[in-house]
């Protein structure tokens, strides 16, 4: 018993010593890919799903357009 508290022990030292090397995550900032196509948004993968800069800059962009739809439409 005493002996697997040991090896997790050592195991998870290991994993922390190795996952916490390193400079960390680049700082992405705000740069969006060139050919950003709201019909067919492409979106690069990040440490944990898609950048969301790039996300919200789609969004941003569709409410726009929706926005410049609807004010057609009213008039």
């Amino acid at each position: 018993m005493t002996l697997m508290f040991i090896v997790i022990a050592v195991i998870t030292g290991v994993l922390v010593f190795f996952v916490g090397r390193g400079d960390g995550l680049t700082e992405i900032g705000a740069q969006l890919r060139p050919e950003v196509d709201p019909e067919h948004p492409r979106f690069d993968v990040a440490f944990r799903g898609y950048r969301m800069d790039e996300v919200d800059a789609v969004i941003d962009a569709l409410r726009s357009e929706n926005a410049r739809l609807k004010g057609e439409q009213v008039s």
